[in-house]
């Protein structure tokens, strides 16, 4: 697995930042409110910072760029550096464009969903409680920190911890970690709820003299 790779589950996973530490809260409440804040969100963008490590080669990557929501299903992540990578997901399929190698894959996004819940969650098709089960619930500062531990065992996922904003609920960040001991960090900058977003936004098409490796035949 490589560093470009782990943006990708990253995308699939949902990710995050910052620990909490302070004292415990009424987890169900705190909770209830994220979830009622993401619902009455139909279309989000923000900047966002993204770190990232692989233990089995030991490295860390931090990344950044701009993301694009529009529920149900359609996202749009642009990474600006340190490579460009363009990640765009609709109904027809996932596309991971590198435009320095000029490569593109396409992917199944139905078995994206089917097989990870905090892709379900951002994408707008899941509940946390359904998804997960509760654990502690601490407030950092200005943030609620919230873990939680994924009710499918059969998941590479082992814990997803989501940072929202004590005044409003909105997700500001999360931190997930997986079976192998990699981590993967986020935190979102400048948050427009609502915003008017195009579908052609989430539109791709193959750039001409691009390579298109399609694996969404595969099962």
């Amino acid at each position: 697995m490589n560093l470009k790779t782990c943006n990708v589950l990253f995308i699939l996973f949902l990710s995050g930042f910052l620990p909490g530490s302070a004292f415990a809260l009424d987890s169900v409440a705190v909770v209830g409110a994220i979830q009622k804040q993401y619902d009455s969100t139909d279309t989000f963008q923000a900047r966002f910072v993204q770190k990232s490590y692989l233990k089995v080669l030991g490295q860390s990557q931090k990344a950044e760029g701009f993301v694009s929501i529009k529920k149900p299903g359609k996202m749009k992540w642009d990474y600006k550096a340190p490579d460009r990578q363009i990640l765009v997901s609709n109904d027809q399929g996932l596309w991971l464009y590198l435009p320095d190698e000029k490569q593109v894959t396409k992917m199944k996004v139905q078995n994206i969903y089917s097989s990870n819940t905090p892709a379900l969650f951002l994408a707008g098709r899941g509940k946390l409680t359904e998804s997960f089960t509760i654990g502690e619930v601490t407030e950092e500062r200005r943030l609620y920190v919230v873990e939680m531990i994924p009710r499918d065992k059969a998941q590479n996922l082992s814990k997803m911890v989501l940072l929202a904003d004590k005044k409003n609920y909105q997700i500001v960040g999360s931190r997930v970690y997986d079976n192998l001991g990699n981590k993967t960090e986020m935190l979102f900058k400048d948050i427009r709820t609502n915003p008017s977003l195009e579908e052609k936004l989430f539109l791709f098409e193959v750039p001409k003299g691009v390579e298109l490796i399609d694996l969404s035949s595969m099962e």
